[in-house]
């Protein structure tokens, strides 16, 4: 059986495995979508089109780090608890397919709350987006790259619990701390820095260039960080499970 086969036949498999647990998330990201984008409509008194442009790419960046980088690595960290990973890896299969297929199921499970986002948020605003063929790329990509470094998180990582400690972590961080609900010139230099080796920095960019006409977006730039970020998190995950093996 070729790793292709493999790949399309593992996403079959983990979509009927996992359709309860995606019904459940998928409920809860667009609910957390819909609030997000009414709390800050309460917090923010007159909003202006580009603030709320901002706020709503920084929302769907948003869902894709729940999907990508907090459910994915707790329930994956739960089937190795459960032992479903090393039962799948007893099997003649290739371990990159493997991977790849969770991070597939990853993205497809975030795409029902990634467009009510942006249909939600342009109608509750009353702003238009500016969609760019990129988006394409863009959306693959993104999931890609924090679900690629989700998958790592939760293969590397010695103990559950720690996994979930660090997924709670990453969600802290992204709601206050990085450019993707804030600004980038509004937070501290040091914060600023650290930006720089986030995914989620560049998934937020990249999401703002390819929907938005707003200033200061790196789109190109963005597409190639995300691109490297997914390569070289599932290609780590990969050598960890084969030395596991």
């Amino acid at each position: 059986m070729t790793a292709l086969r493999q790949y399309a036949q593992l996403v079959a498999l983990h979509m009927r495995m996992f359709r309860s647990f995606m019904l459940i998330i998928s409920i809860v990201n667009i609910a957390m979508a819909f609030g997000l984008i009414l709390g800050f409509s309460y917090i923010i008194p007159d909003i202006s089109d580009s603030t709320a442009r901002f706020l709503i790419t920084g929302t769907v960046t948003q869902m894709m780090v729940t999907i990508g980088l907090v459910a994915l690595p707790q329930n994956i960290s739960e089937m190795k608890h459960d032992g479903r990973v090393e039962y799948f890896f007893t099997l003649p299969i290739s371990r990159e397919a493997y991977l790849l297929s969770l991070v597939t199921v990853a993205f497809i499970q975030s795409l029902p709350s990634m467009v009510l986002a942006l249909l939600f948020g342009a109608w509750y605003f009353e702003v238009s987006l500016a969609l760019d063929p990129a988006l394409v790329l863009v959306a693959p990509l993104a999931v890609l790259s924090l679900a690629g470094i989700g998958v790592t998180m939760a293969v590397i990582s010695p103990h559950q619990q720690l996994t979930n400690v660090l997924t709670q972590l990453i969600i802290f961080y992204v709601l206050f701390f990085g450019p993707v609900l804030l600004p980038e010139s509004q937070l501290p230099v040091a914060l600023r820095h650290i930006s720089d080796f986030m995914p989620t920095s560049y998934v937020a960019d990249a999401i703002r260039g390819s929907t938005t006409d707003l200033p200061g977006t790196h789109l190109g730039r963005s597409l190639a960080v995300m691109a490297a970020f997914g390569l070289f998190s599932v290609t780590l995950s990969a050598i960890s499970v084969r030395r596991r093996g």
